[in-house]
């Protein structure tokens, strides 16, 4: 299985929100807002995957 949303920050910004690897730079809006910090982007990640944070973790650090 391929990551199919991942996490990115905004420039000029503390905040980070998830986007789908085919159109980056549009961020996705998730249960918990479109912007948020790093755990929140990474959950809202996981749910557009429709996977548990957990399992994406895993998935995010096999890939890497």
């Amino acid at each position: 299985m391929n990551i199919t949303y991942d996490v990115a920050k905004e420039k000029g910004s503390k905040m980070y929100f998830a986007f789908n690897v085919d159109n980056p730079n549009v961020p996705v809006a998730g249960a918990k807002g479109t912007y948020g910090t790093k755990k929140d982007a990474l959950h809202n990640a996981a749910e557009m995957m429709g996977i548990s944070y957990k399992d994406y973790m895993k998935l995010r650090r096999e890939c890497a």
